[in-house]
């Protein structure tokens, strides 16, 4: 895959729109608390509320969702390692411990509002971690003194393609992107992630733009993604990148051919009996290379 900026970050950006967040709620989470939200009943969590030691980490992030007549919050913790981390209920549960305090510095009145913790995970092996935190700890004791906590698990490499095209928005089409293997996969499929996002507002569509600016190193202009208002200036943009793409392939290929075939006249220089500093000169291959190629050929 295309070496890319942080995961967290990234996804920390497109989580501030709270139409995306209400969009990642309402179609991956299947409980019956978040059916029949709307954007306006979601709400990103300011500095106002909690400490900055909780906002500032950048794999996390937190929503005030209204429902009738009471208010929850939703956690998200981002987990883009490559492999799954054992720590991860310890670090929720740890997390919500520190909200719940911060809440009671502020006040000891009444309940504290419950928070529905919930994992996205995008790694490419399987995620083998308990669901929850009382599988991690040691039954020496009656069960009723070990602490049981569950977070609900979005594990992006076991969302059939398929499933995705069926949810469509902004969020089904990026985990769609996420889930090709390498920047090849990727041209290949970006028609695909178009048509799933052909009902999204231009706020979208230029968040959809610099997501694909950050998975593909900066291939596009960002004034350009300002002025996009519609689906077709996306489909524009997409091309340039894929036309990018094929001529960075080009140019590997090509270099990778002038390497194998510099490494060739060495190795015959090297049998001839030429001094390796003048075939390094001759075919600017580095003296350590041509002395490991000499010692390949006795």
């Amino acid at each position: 895959m295309a070496e890319r900026k942080s995961w967290d970050s990234a996804y920390k950006y497109l989580f501030s729109s709270r139409q995306v967040f209400h969009q990642f709620l309402t179609r991956f989470v299947e409980e019956d608390f978040v059916q029949g939200l709307a954007v306006e009943d979601v709400e990103l969590v300011d500095k106002s509320f909690v400490s900055d030691e909780l906002l500032d980490r950048e794999s996390d992030i937190i929503y005030r969702v209204d429902l009738p007549g009471r208010e929850v919050y939703v956690y998200v913790l981002l987990e883009f390692q490559s492999s799954p981390d054992k720590t991860i209920p310890v670090r929720m549960l740890l997390y919500i411990l520190q909200l719940y305090d911060q809440l009671f510095r502020s006040s000891t009145k009444g309940l504290l509002p419950a928070v529905f913790p919930v994992l996205l995970y995008n790694g490419s092996r399987p995620w083998n971690v308990p669901f929850n935190i009382s599988e991690l700890i040691a039954r020496e004791i009656p069960a009723r003194y070990i602490p049981s906590f569950e977070y609900y698990p979005i594990i992006e490499r076991d969302i059939p393609p398929e499933r995705l095209e069926q949810i469509k928005g902004l969020v089904a089409a990026i985990m769609y992107l996420e889930q090709q293997e390498d920047e090849t996969a990727l041209a290949r499929t970006i028609d695909r992630a178009i048509a799933m996002i052909a009902e999204e507002q231009p706020e979208q569509l230029r968040q959809f733009g610099h997501w694909i600016n950050r998975m593909f190193r900066g291939s596009l202009d960002t004034g350009d993604i300002e002025k996009v208002h519609q689906l077709t200036e996306v489909q524009t943009m997409l091309a340039e990148v894929v036309e990018k793409i094929e001529q960075r392939g080009v140019e590997q290929g090509m270099q990778q051919g002038m390497q194998q075939a510099r490494r060739e006249d060495a190795r015959k220089m090297v049998l001839e009996g030429l001094e390796i500093p003048l075939v390094s000169r001759i075919t600017g291959l580095s003296e350590q290379v041509i002395r490991e190629m000499q010692k390949e050929q006795k």
